[in-house]
């Protein structure tokens, strides 16, 4: 019998599935007490992704498609967020919200595969870099609920689902400095994804790209086909991804648009070595890992390979980067702009996550003395497992006891509707709207909890003049959207009526009541691109306000006011340029794989 279950024990570990095994159980683990005390998890940017998912959910269900307008999310106001943020994701999102029964399910399933696409490529690239199988399993573990991905799941950081994706890049870096020539496919497709996924992600990856492709470009023999090779991927990456160039340079170019809101002092949004910081940013034990890894390196330089040495040096770079001890003040002084598009240096960390979790697998792979205290008489490889098991311990009690006070506010909206939202820039509509927090969690109408608990964020708003780091405290922008964009809903008697039809443009009804024509502010926005036709007739704005919403003229009775948006013969050749070579890679990668 116990032949028999060693037999069992050995089938499943060595089994193809068994890291899959493991990564479920890690991430049921850490989501045990979201799931037995069925709590939906609320972050500070929870509402803002709600809105954008819940817009791509209704389309996929409605057939009423607009690449460009959020008639749905955002109050359906018609502006601009998907297409500029992160398209890829908000659709397939949408599609597994659209199968999901409620948004405490969808969101779940959500966090659970976001975790898993993360150990996944993590793993992926600990096996291209020769870690053994049992340590990349570990590395990936780590990296699955480390702090950069779990940012997602307990906060709803975007940045989470941008460093999950991010390993797959890595495949193909780690790929070109093994081998030393550029898989043009795998880094076109992994860049690509990225950027489809979450642009600063993207960008923070070719940062890291630069320095490991110069160290390659050293290293071969044949420099000018890896720098033919780098620039075909890059022709390529650019036409996978250019429905997402091209929708920036269409908008940004013709708009004033209204941009995130400028830090003072970038220095304080890296890792400051503070209680928030051990929580959010970088863990005690992961910081443990990350200097070790960076000693252990530096020690031992003469005697490690190139590819470790590049690894470690890169990833501590970027965790010099990420902190507080980088100079951030003087740059941001020499280029301002970066408190306003770079905003948060800790975003830097996820780079550092990635290449020195790498490099850990790599050294306790090749060198089997690892993690030993000599001085202390610990050595062996039970003192090693003693370690990394005090880590993952350590990883995932945090991250429990992190959830628990996302659990405890949920809890507390649940049991009451008069709770107040602990969400910055969120209003509640819930008691107008005559419903619960518990109906809009569990509920199957998921437009509910994004009309309840409106989000108010003026991101990519279109200005009426030009918004920087300079004047953005006296424009008031999220004073301005709570005020003409949610407020201004409920201002005049009736409402506005909004539906969306089915060639994707957003009808807004509403009556005069007054005896004669009179301006009306209506709670949709205008870009240049906007079409409006009031009454069947095609028109212009009287104004708009400082976040774009328009000023209608309105005939005395009934009006009606539909809002389109122009896509013009380029754009649609960007959108069948991307179709058309995303067809294509994916035909000649399966080709390749077949023959």
């Amino acid at each position: 019998m116990q032949r028999k279950h060693a037999n069992i024990i050995s089938k499943i570990h060595n089994s193809r599935l068994f890291p899959l095994l493991i990564f479920v159980l890690v991430g049921l683990l850490v989501l045990s007490k979201v799931i037995f005390n069925h709590s939906l998890i609320l972050g500070h940017d929870s509402l803002f992704h709600f809105n954008r998912f819940l817009d791509a959910e209704e389309q996929l269900r409605t057939g009423k498609f607009n690449y460009f307008q959020m008639n749905y999310g955002f109050n359906q106001t018609g502006r601009i967020v998907n297409a500029l943020y992160g398209p890829f994701v908000a659709y397939i999102s949408g599609a597994l919200l659209l199968v999901s029964p409620n948004w405490y399910i969808f969101e779940l399933i959500d966090v659970m595969l976001v975790m898993l696409v993360a150990a996944f490529g993590m793993y992926w690239v600990c096996k291209v870099n020769k870690v053994i199988r049992g340590y990349a399993i570990i590395v990936s573990v780590m990296y699955m609920i480390g702090s950069s991905v779990i940012s997602w799941v307990n906060t709803q950081q975007f940045t989470g689902v941008g460093a999950a994706v991010l390993p797959y890049l890595f495949v193909a870096i780690s790929l070109t400095l093994r081998r030393l020539k550029v898989p043009v496919i795998g880094l076109s497709i992994a860049m690509a994804i990225l950027v489809q996924t979450h642009m600063i992600t993207s960008m923070m990856g070719f940062l890291a790209l630069v320095p490991i492709f110069t160290v390659a470009l050293i290293k071969t023999e044949d420099k000018f086909k890896m720098v033919i090779s780098s620039f075909v991927a890059a022709l390529i990456t650019l036409a996978l991804t250019a429905n997402v160039w091209g929708a920036l340079l269409s908008v940004f170019s013709n708009n004033h648009l209204i941009p995130a809101f400028s830090t003072v002092d970038m220095g304080q949004y890296g890792f400051i070595f503070n209680l928030y910081s051990f929580e959010m940013i970088i863990k005690p034990m992961e910081l443990i890992v990350f200097v070790y890894v960076i000693a252990y390196v530096l020690i031992k330089w003469n005697t490690l390979d190139y590819v470790l040495k590049t690894y470690a040096l890169v990833g501590g770079f970027f965790l010099w980067v990420s902190t507080n001890l980088f100079p951030w003040r003087i740059l941001q002084g020499l280029i301002p702009e970066l408190s306003t598009y770079l905003q948060f240096p800790k975003r830097f960390a996820v780079l550092a996550f990635v290449l020195l979790f790498l490099s850990f697998g790599i050294i306790l792979t090749n060198d089997k003395k690892a993690l030993s205290l000599k001085w202390l008489h610990f050595e062996g490889p039970d003192y090693r497992y003693a370690f990394i098991f005090l880590l993952l311990a350590t990883m995932i009690g945090t991250n429990i006891w992190v959830l628990n006070f996302k659990i405890a506010t949920v809890d507390s909206m649940r049991q009451s509707n008069d709770f107040q939202v602990p969400i910055e820039h969120t209003v509640s509509h819930v008691n107008r709207n005559k419903r619960t927090y518990y109906q809009d969690f569990y509920g199957s109408d998921k437009k509910a909890l994004v009309d309840d608990l409106s989000k108010v964020v003026p991101d990519y708003l279109p200005a009426t003049q030009k918004v920087n780091y300079k004047n953005y405290g006296d424009y008031h922008p999220y004073a301005n959207t709570y005020q003409q964009l949610d407020k201004q809903n409920y201002r005049i008697k009736g409402g506005f009526k909004k539906t969306v039809n089915s060639d994707g443009s957003l009808t807004v009804t509403w009556k005069n009541l007054h005896k004669k024509a009179r301006n009306y502010q209506v709670p949709v926005v205008a870009y240049a691109s906007t079409q409006l036709t009031l009454n069947g007739k095609t028109t212009i704005p009287v104004r708009q306000t400082p976040v774009g919403a328009v000023v209608i003229k309105a005939n005395p009775g009934k009006n009606s006011l539909n809002v389109s948006y122009y896509i013009g013969w380029a754009m649609k050749s960007l959108f069948a340029l991307t179709i058309i070579s995303w067809i294509l890679v994916i035909g000649i990668s399966l080709i390749r794989i077949w023959f």
